[in-house]
């Protein structure tokens, strides 16, 4: 599967200019583009990323390179993707 957002994308919203961690942010970008779709089951994917979705990788690739060390979760992301969520009873 592809990335919701470009590395361009990431690196604007992380006002990074340099390259020296492209190969760290583009990690970053598949792991947050994986969770997200994880959450936002009900998403079919197809067609262009709906803006929410690429605001939740974007605040989730936020979250872990200002805050490298820690595996928490965001918060930032959930409100954004709870609605997209599909729950199997």
């Amino acid at each position: 599967m592809s990335d919701l957002v470009t590395l361009a994308e990431a690196k604007l919203h992380l006002r990074v200019i340099h390259d020296d961690e492209d190969t760290a942010i583009a990690m970053m970008i598949a792991a947050a583009s994986d969770a997200v779709r994880d959450v936002a089951s009900g998403w079919d994917g197809e067609g262009e990323t709906p803006a929410r979705i690429k605001l939740a990788v974007l605040t989730r690739v936020g979250v872990m390179f200002d805050q490298r060390d820690s595996l928490e979760p965001g918060k930032g992301e959930l409100p954004m993707l709870t609605p997209l969520r599909a729950l199997e009873v």
